[in-house]
C-alpha cells in the first residue's frame, strides 16, 4: 500500500516500511557478515545502512560471548561463567583497554551484572551484552552508544587475534 503526499510525492506506508525493514534486517544478517560499504549504504539509504550496522555490532558482541562460552569450563551451554569471565579478561586484555580499571572492579562489575538477572553466579548474553556496553562507555564517554560499542569490540577483537597468534 502506498500513501500519497503533495510535499513528497508518493510515500510508502508505516506498515510496508516496517515490513520491509524487517525482511532487509534478516537478508542482510544471512547476506553480511561483515560492515557494510559506501555503495551498500547508497543502495538501501542511510537509516536501514544504520540500522544494519548497529545490528552488526551487536552480532559481533554476540559472536565474541560464544566464543568465551565454548570456552568456559561451566558447560551449560547458554551462559558464561567466572572461569569464561576471567578468559575474556585476560584474552581481551580489558585491563590494557581500561588502564584505569582493576581486577577489583572488574569482579565488582561482574558481580553486579549478575544479581540483575535471575542466574545469580552466571552471565546470560544480555548481561553479558550490559557487560561490555558499561565497559565500553566508560573506554569512550565523549562517543555515542553505538562508536564506544564498536571502538570497544574491536579492540577485543584485535587483542583476541595477537592471543590466538602467540
Amino acid at each position: 500500500a502506498v500513501v500519497s503526499t503533495q510535499s513528497t510525492g508518493i510515500v510508502t506506508s508505516p506498515v510496508d516500511a516496517k515490513v520491509k525493514k524487517e525482511a532487509l534486517r534478516g537478508a542482510l544478517h544471512i547476506l553480511f557478515k561483515r560492515r557494510p560499504d559506501e555503495s551498500y549504504c547508497q543502495i538501501v539509504g542511510p537509516e536501514i545502512a544504520e540500522e544494519s550496522r548497529q545490528f552488526l555490532v551487536f552480532e559481533e558482541c554476540r559472536n565474541l560471548y560464544t566464543m568465551f562460552l565454548k570456552k568456559s569450563s561451566l558447560r551449560k551451554g547458554s551462559m558464561l561463567g567466572s572461569s569464561g569471565f576471567r578468559s575474556f579478561v585476560r584474552t581481551c586484555r580489558v585491563l590494557d583497554i581500561l588502564p584505569t580499571v582493576t581486577n577489583a572492579d572488574l569482579d565488582l562489575l561482574y558481580i553486579s551484572i549478575c544479581h540483575q538477572s535471575d542466574i545469580v553466579k552466571c552471565l546470560t548474553f544480555l548481561s553479558f551484552y550490559r557487560l561490555i556496553l558499561t565497559l565500553a562507555v566508560r573506554k569512550f564517554p565523549e562517543l555515542s552508544l553505538y562508536e564506544a560499542l564498536k571502538g570497544f569490540l574491536d579492540r577485543c577483537f584485535e587483542n583476541v587475534a595477537v592471543a590466538n597468534r602467540g
